[in-house]
């Protein structure tokens, strides 16, 4: 095995031109298939971001419009489902925000704080101030702040369409990243919105966020089975936004079908140098092989040496793929200067991507490795 390695460094040393070409071609194939994998992510994660990551995943609703025993199915759906990431009892109505001579049409929505919280991180979302902790106190949308010129600490009065009203105070402002949501929403205690609306302990949906999103249909059947009540009904994000959902799907499968090409061609371009190095080496192997080197010896040079390309073509290719990501943070922006997709780097994706890569580059030695087995070195000597 030392000798094999000996000679593979050799061959590598003696043919640099060649071995930077293939390095390179590596790297390449690796940093777009990295690149690409990262980037679907991105966007996958923006995209349910703006869709479903401001809207429940699975909602339950009543047909009359209230859920009296909103706390025991709750706590039913949390017992029952270990794939339930949070559940959220909420009370939503449409008001007026009156200031001065506008009336501004609202959708006021009661949560309990920690619910709200653990189903839309909302506490990550307030960009100026806080999250409301009492009765009486609200975050508003970063549209909605701007539309009506509001600051923290301003007291705003909410009419139903009755004429209840209701003051709350301004405690922070929120980015839930699309304007239809931060234009619209009021946020406030669960409390509040039930007095407002004279509601009782009643919730009007119960908004759930599960573990996998994209098995929000599956959860929904679960649920479904879990409450077990006619009157009421359950939805999920995906029914809702069936072309969407569908969409990404097929995105997935798209970005794994041009990573999976882009692997093979780098193989396969290892494989032909690979083989055309065993002929170039066919005397100098045939005398290694004539000096008592193994066949399997032999043949073990040039595993090494895909080895050793395939590791540093690797190094180079996460070395490329930082600086893909950083000229497409830097340059690929919105109106606004921000990334038009937040690329999260998956640690785990690419590490499994490199090894999958090195294993991938010398497993490209087998048929190189093959034919200089089969070598019989007095026929190549005699040959020249």
């Amino acid at each position: 095995m030392f000798i094999s390695s000996k000679v593979a460094l050799q061959f590598l040393k003696h043919s640099k031109l060649q071995t930077f070409v293939i390095i390179l071609g590596i790297a390449v194939g690796v940093s777009v298939q990295i690149f690409i994998g990262l980037l679907s992510s991105g966007l996958e994660n923006t995209i349910l971001n703006k869709i479903a990551g401001n809207s429940a995943q699975v909602t339950v609703y009543s047909n009359n419009g209230s859920i009296e025993n909103w706390s025991d199915i709750k706590n039913k759906i949390v017992k029952e489902d270990k794939n339930v990431k949070a559940t959220a009892p909420v009370v939503d109505s449409q008001v007026f925000i009156k200031l001065k001579d506008t009336n501004q049409p609202v959708q006021i929505r009661g949560f309990m704080p920690e619910d709200v919280n653990s189903l839309y991180n909302i506490k990550g979302s307030i960009y100026e101030g806080k999250m409301y902790e009492n009765s009486g106190q609200v975050i508003i949308g970063k549209d909605l702040k701007k539309k009506l010129d509001l600051k923290l600490g301003d007291n705003i009065d909410l009419f139903t369409m009755g004429g209840k009203k209701l003051t709350l105070n301004i405690v922070g402002f929120f980015d839930l990243g699309a304007a239809k949501v931060n234009g619209a929403w009021v946020i406030t205690d669960l409390g509040d919105v039930q007095n407002l609306i004279d509601f009782g302990n009643k919730a009007t949906s119960i908004e759930i966020a599960v573990k996998d999103i994209y098995n929000a249909d599956l959860e929904g059947k679960k649920v479904t089975k879990i409450i077990s009540d006619n009157s009421l009904n359950v939805q999920n994000w995906k029914d809702q936004n069936k072309f969407l959902a569908s969409g990404m799907v097929g995105e997935k499968i798209c970005t794994i079908i041009i990573q999976f090409f882009v692997l093979l061609a780098a193989v396969l371009s290892i494989i032909s140098i690979l083989g055309i190095s065993v002929v170039q080496k066919y005397k100098q192997i045939g005398i290694l092989k004539a000096m008592g080197i193994k066949d399997g010896s032999a043949a073990f040079i040039f595993f090494v040496q895909a080895f050793i390309l395939g590791v540093l073509g690797t190094a180079l290719g996460l070395l490329f793929t930082w600086l893909y990501i950083k000229g497409f943070n830097r340059y690929i922006v919105n109106s606004e200067g921000l990334p038009l997709v937040n690329i999260v780097v998956n640690h785990k994706f690419i590490l499994a991507s490199s090894i999958i890569d090195v294993a991938a580059s010398t497993f490209a030695a087998l048929f190189p490795a093959f034919k200089s087995f089969r070598l019989n070195p007095v026929e190549v000597i005699k040959n020249g």
